[in-house]
């Protein structure tokens, strides 16, 4: 009997070149090279600086400084902010009966905004932005009562809660991006006084962010304004120019952060929507609007419009 065709080798998973492949040892050089050369570069670079969480850090002729970028209000804003988003993940889209899970973790941020609602005023906040919070976490408060009542809470309950927040959570995005703003500028402007017009023309500055909250970032948009850079409000982002000065540093992903990332998207587009009308709201800072609005008074100039490229011709 005649034999068949040889049946192929699936393909090989394993791509990486060997350890031992000279190929491999060569990349390897090329690598060491390149960050020797990048090292080289910042070293010879000034002044340069970055905003990473809530702190700005200035380095300038071997000097390292180290200033703020927010204060503890920003935090507290953003917190109660957080507050509906939770639920509305925990809540929307559930049939059937609640997990135990699911429960204990509502349990939970239940008993945390009682407590929080008993220092809500001790926080040093104004009167409207004591209200404020007040009142979004006792509209929390019971949308869970009616949770753990017995009845659960429809659809039509959720949403309308949920619609009912963003007044009061886009006042708290507009009030923190104030609180980022004018922080960063205090402390900008203190260093900027010890720099001089040569150092001032090569003031470069990087923002670090994360994906989804890339466009419209706020300390990328103060820096596009305080450095002359052009700016997009809102939708301001890091784009491919020769000479840019500001730029965006997103933390690098692993194989694990790449699949989170894909679900990420898929639940921003849901609380976006849900919340705000619109599928890709937070694929841009929540605080982007507020920024523009901000700045524009600020400095009494109006953001440029995002470019559009041009259409190509139909063949």
């Amino acid at each position: 009997m005649a034999e068949g065709p040889a049946e192929s080798a699936p393909p090989s998973t394993h791509a990486a070149l060997e350890p031992s492949d000279p190929l491999s040892a060569l990349n390897t050089a090329f690598r060491d090279a390149y960050a020797a050369r990048r090292d080289a570069i910042l070293a010879g670079m000034g002044p340069v600086i970055a905003q990473i969480d809530d702190l700005l850090i200035l380095r300038r002729g071997g000097q390292r400084l180290v200033g703020p970028a927010r204060t503890r209000r920003y935090h507290e804003l953003k917190v109660v902010t957080h507050v509906p988003l939770a639920l509305h993940v925990l809540l929307s889209g559930r049939r059937g009966e609640m997990d135990a899970a699911t429960r204990d973790r509502l349990s939970g941020i239940q008993r945390l905004i009682s407590v929080s609602l008993e220092g809500i005023e001790r926080r040093g906040l104004s009167l409207e932005q004591s209200a404020r919070q007040r009142r979004i976490l006792e509209a929390s408060a019971a949308i869970l009562e009616q949770v753990f009542s017995g009845d659960g809470v429809s659809a039509e309950a959720l949403s309308a809660y949920t619609r009912a927040q963003v007044p009061d959570i886009l006042r708290n995005a507009e009030d923190a991006a104030r609180d980022q703003i004018d922080t960063m500028h205090a402390t900008i402007e203190a260093w900027k006084q010890r720099m001089t017009p040569e150092e001032l023309a090569r003031l470069r500055a990087v923002v670090a962010v994360s994906h989804t909250a890339r466009p419209g970032n706020v300390a990328v948009q103060y820096f596009s304004v305080t450095l002359g850079e052009n700016w997009e409000g809102r939708f301001d982002q890091e784009d491919l120019q020769p000479g840019k000065r500001v730029l965006a540093s997103e933390t690098s992903f692993d194989e694990a952060a790449a699949f989170s990332l894909l679900a990420t998207h898929v639940l921003d587009a849901s609380v976006g929507t849900r919340f705000f009308g619109e599928e890709i709201r937070l694929e841009r800072d929540l605080l982007a609007d507020a920024a523009e609005r901000i700045l524009a008074r600020m400095f009494h100039k109006e953001p440029e419009p995002p470019a559009t490229p041009d259409t190509p011709a139909s063949g």
